[in-house]
């Protein structure tokens, strides 16, 4: 390829991109200049017959929200032809796109970002119909924050469709994020990376003008070092003096222009990586005419280029930052505020032009503040990144006078909640402090609130003694003299001791703390207070008290304190009381979409994917796991990173694919054993789902020893009292699985649900029970198994009901009580069926037709004219059993065992067992059957 020198095996990947089926990616990185552009302007000539849509990140508009996205994609969208995208995501993307029209306000909040990649990805699918898409995004390392989430997102969640995702990035300058994510679309052959490299000596050759003196030639390409870029910079120069340096180069190019050329040259590098006419006008404070006239000189140097749409720009960014560096700074300052005012007499958004405020506002600038704080709050929800650095813009520009406080405080909680929602929570963490340190000792409220808001970023960082060290601290200043806030701080460490389960508090400290909360008439914190104490002690008659408060407080009142929603929900799931939880976590969860309380959105989500679990809707259970992970990914926290993992691993098992589920489950452990170092509430469970995936993955062993070592032992010392029940079930289930007796931990199953006295663990128990009698007594397998099966069905628990019925169903055929068998197989086939707990399904099969193929058949049944029940009875005889043990097996009394067989000896024409054994022995004779 002639006009890509030395690039031909890059060419032959990007043909071979394009003819391939569905969604792909090439990341091309490199050096400044060394043709990462050339190689991407090559593939759009490739791309014959697709969409193809372009742009690139600009040096100085990093912060323009999702800049690439609406640079290649905004003039292209007609908001009818997107109708069938549907409303929600429409409203969603018109967040991103100004050629979509905004239908009001979204409910879009950071936490949930994930939202509007998902709508990003489906139009990326609708574009690409029916052609196939490019999407060409170049000089990635100068990508705002937004636009680098949504690639981590769309890499991470490919498009479906003919979408071909073509990105470059200099390698040194890329941010780490990006990095990162491009680095495991390499790792897991979703991207394919070309890495280009300096031109040989013959390539580079073939850059130069033939005319060139083989001197001259030598000295470019010693300078030049094989980059196309600084090769045709350095011919650009005169001849008569070599530039020791690239950017001597492009400067002596500026220095070539006229004074009012080099004015323009200079406004094109303020306004943006593209402008027109118009714009530079303003900022050169020239005539439009001598504006153009200028752009034309600057044309026919090539330093800038016409494009399709309009509009002027920089033949390379390395041209546009050497003309901006080009111009003196207190010119720049003053061209900075004159943008300003132009894009706001323009009626342009703060964010738009919130950056040319940043670089020329002064020191107590409170207008410029204003404009600042209008961009953050634009972008907090879209882009938190950019909303931060928006509010550590206004902040530098407060001045110091101490009239300036509250607002200085106003800004320092806004940009804590923006580090958070970008995952960086220890900085807010930081921040947070820094507002304690502001505020002053005698506004207690507002002190315990912040406090209170510190130590639940502490322990999502999974600083649990801090966090306690923090709000003990707090409380200890103020417990004499604000009642109302104290209690706040008390029951804020009741919630942190229901958590970090390092040490349980006594009844007495439980009491007093639901004193406290009922003395100062506050009934969201008096509902907080009792479904934290619920939490604790599992005495759950203290829900009704705290589910009627909270349904008493309209929204208005709920809002102002949601996390007494979030408690309520968890202590009612974890009390069995599954819709209630459902209806409560539902309500909390619009209300914080609603104010954009982004903290609750998480666990509120991972408290309805758990009540989704439980009753047995598998699919929105999973829709919450992919919800509560996305949003863990963006906030950065291991503490939802792992509850998400947990929960997906369990979720991914029963919905049939316990490989995948194990995947899962040790990303959860690994992840926990790394990030908490104490005992909490989720001690255990990331194990227990993990073991879980195991044994259905066909590794019975690994389950036990997983349990074993992690639980600390048989007695499960590391393992949340919750959690027990259902650990042990699963050590029973495994050592059956291998062949060996169980009945230990069934006996440990009992002993542990016994004192929590929570029906879904005393079911868990008699789950254990069955599984570990069912291989030597089938018989008497089966009523535990029918208990199970009857309380989980009364708690609504979809899932664990069918499981117990699939147990029964075994036992009973295993007990030749055929039609009780068939019975219980049809429910737990209509409950598996109904749930997609597709896990479960195989296995029914097969105990159906191993209780089949136990059957007596049809003509041994009744060649003597036997009833059903009296057959199973006679070959049970025939087996050697005594009436006593046959009705041990069928649940019938001795004496109605006696009454069935004179019956069936009258039919048989038999005086006895023995001669009763002989006869049904001929009778499964295959002569006896011909």
């Amino acid at each position: 390829m002639a006009e890509l020198p030395g690039r031909a095996r890059e060419a032959g990947v990007l043909r071979g991109m394009l003819a391939a089926d569905g969604a792909r990616c090439v990341v091309v990185t490199g050096e400044p200049g060394i043709g990462k552009s050339r190689l991407l302007a090559e593939l759009t000539t490739l791309a014959t017959g697709w969409m193809v849509r372009g742009a690139r990140a600009a040096e100085f508009e990093s912060h323009v929200p999702f800049g690439v996205f609406v640079t290649a994609l905004d003039d292209l969208l007609e908001p009818a032809a997107l109708a069938v995208l549907g409303p929600e995501r429409l409203g969603l993307l018109a967040t991103i796109f100004p050629a979509i029209p905004a239908d009001g306000p979204t409910d879009l909040v950071d936490a949930e970002r994930y939202r509007l990649h998902r709508a990003v990805r489906a139009l990326l699918e609708l574009l690409a119909e029916p052609s196939g898409l490019v999407l060409v995004l170049d000089d990635l390392h100068w990508a705002d924050e937004g636009s680098v989430e949504l690639l981590d997102f769309l890499l991470r969640h490919p498009p479906h469709g003919r979408v071909l995702l073509a990105l470059a990035s200099r390698p040194r300058q890329t941010s780490s994020r990006l990095w990162h994510a491009l680095s495991r679309a390499t790792a897991d052959g979703v991207a394919d990376l070309l890495e280009l490299a300096p031109l040989n000596r013959a390539d580079a050759d073939l850059l130069l003008p033939v005319q060139l003196s083989r001197a001259r030639r030598e000295e470019i390409h010693l300078a030049g070092a094989g980059n196309p870029f600084y090769l045709e910079a350095l011919v650009r120069a005169d001849a008569n003096g070599l530039p020791v340096a690239v950017h001597a180069v492009l400067a002596a190019e500026l220095a070539a222009l006229t004074p009012q050329e080099q004015l323009v040259a200079h406004a094109a590098a303020v306004v943006g990586d593209d402008f027109d006419a118009d714009s530079l006008a303003e900022i050169a404070a020239l005539a439009p005419e001598s504006v153009l006239t200028a752009l034309d000189r600057l044309a026919e140097r090539d330093l800038v280029r016409l494009d399709a749409s309009g509009r002027f720009r920089y033949r390379h960014p390395l041209v546009r930052s050497v003309a901006y560096q080009d111009a003196g700074p207190g010119w720049r300052l003053r061209a900075h505020a004159r943008a300003a005012v132009a894009l706001r007499r323009r009626g342009a958004p703060a964010a738009e032009f919130a950056r040319h405020v940043e670089r020329s506002a002064a020191r107590g600038d409170l207008d410029a503040v204003a404009v600042l704080g209008e961009a953050a709050e634009a972008t907090m929800h879209s882009t938190p990144a950019t909303a931060a650095h928006f509010l550590r813009a206004a902040i530098r520009l407060l001045p110091d006078a101490e009239s300036a406080t509250p607002q200085r405080l106003l800004l320092l909680g806004r940009l804590a909640q923006a580090l958070g929602a970008t995952g960086d929570l220890r900085q807010a963490s930081e921040t947070m402090h820094e507002v304690l340190r502001l505020l002053p000792v005698e506004l207690t409220a507002a002190r315990a609130q912040t406090v209170r808001l510190c130590a639940t970023v502490e322990r999502l960082l999974g600083r649990y003694p801090e966090a306690t060290a923090m709000l003990r601290t707090e409380w200890r200043r103020i417990a004499d003299t604000d009642a109302h806030s104290a209690a706040v701080l008390q029951v804020a460490l009741l919630a942190g001791r229901s958590v970090e389960r390092e040490r349980e508090p006594g009844r007495e400290e439980v009491a007093e703390v639901i004193a406290s909360a009922r003395e100062v008439d506050d009934p969201t914190l008096l509902a907080t207070a009792l479904s934290v104490a619920t939490l604790v002690d599992l005495r759950a008659d203290r829900l009704d008290e705290a589910a009627a408060l909270v349904d008493g407080l309209p929204d208005g009142d709920l809002v102002r304190d949601i996390d007494a929603v979030f408690w309520l929900g968890w202590a009612e799931a974890s009390a069995d009381r599954l819709t209630a939880a459902g209806r409560h976590v539902g309500r909390g969860l619009r209300l914080a979409r609603m104010s954009g309380q982004t903290h609750a959105i998480a666990v509120l989500t991972a408290i309805r994917g758990m009540v989704h679990a439980y009753v047995g809707e598998l699919a929105e259970a999973a829709a919450c796991f992919e919800d509560g992970l996305e949003s863990a990914e963006l906030t950065g926290s291991d503490e939802l990173r792992v509850m998400a993992l947990t929960f997906g691993c369990w979720i991914t098992a029963l919905r049939g694919d316990p490989a995948e589920a194990v995947k899962l489950g040790e990303r959860a452990v690994a992840l926990d054993d790394h990030a908490v170092a104490t005992n909490t509430w989720r001690s255990g469970q990331g194990e227990a789902m993990l073991a879980n995936a195991l044994l259905h993955s066909g590794d019975p062993h690994g389950c036990v020893d997983l349990l074993l070592a992690t639980g600390g032992g048989p007695d499960l010392p590391a393992v949340d009292p919750l959690t027990r029940p259902l650990t042990y079930q699963l050590l029973a289930e495994a050592e059956v699985a291998i062949g060996r007796d169980a009945t230990e931990w069934a006996d440990r199953a009992e002993n542990a649900a016994a004192p929590l006295d929570v029906p879904l663990r005393t079911a868990m128990a008699q789950l254990a029970r069955a599984i570990a009698t069912l291989p030597t007594d089938p018989a008497a397998a089966a009523p535990f198994a029918v208990a199970a099966a009857d309380t989980f069905t009364r708690l609504g628990v979809a899932v664990e009901a069918g499981r117990a019925h699939l147990l029964a169903a075994t036992a009973f055929g295993g007990s030749a009580e055929i039609e009780q068998a068939r019975a219980h197989f049809v429910a737990a086939r209509a409950l598996f069926t109904r749930c997609d707990a597709s896990l479960f399904l195989p296995q029914l099969a097969r105990e159906e037709r191993r209780m089949n193929a136990r059957r007596p058949r049809r003509a041994e049944t009744f060649r003597f004219d036997l009833t059903a029940r009296e057959a199973e009875i006679a070959a049970l005889v025939a087996d050697g059993l005594t009436n006593r043990d046959i009705g041990l097996r069928l649940h019938l009394s001795p004496k109605t065992v006696e009454v069935h067989l004179g019956r069936i000896y009258a039919k048989a024409g038999v005086s006895g067992r023995a001669a009763l054994a002989g006869v049904w022995a001929s009778a499964q004779s295959p002569r006896s059957r011909t």
